[in-house]
């Protein structure tokens, strides 16, 4: 009997990992669709300049650079 109870634990946590691999997979595929959090849902226009990790003052420079 406690062999059995450990085999059911065991399945049961490996039927969680896969569910969880499965919603990562499908959360990084097209078919997850997420609302743009840029974007107007009426127009379509951009609301503002998408964020980056460059300051303003360093993308400005490096533009001037090339």
């Amino acid at each position: 009997m406690g062999g059995a109870l450990g085999t059911v634990i065991v399945l049961l946590f490996v039927v969680a990992v896969l569910a969880v691999c499965a919603y990562a997979l499908f959360e990084l595929s097209p078919f997850a669709r997420h609302a743009d959090q840029f974007r107007d849902p009426v127009t379509h226009r951009l609301l503002g300049q998408s964020p980056h990790l460059e300051t303003r003052d360093e993308f400005e420079q490096r533009e001037l650079w090339h």
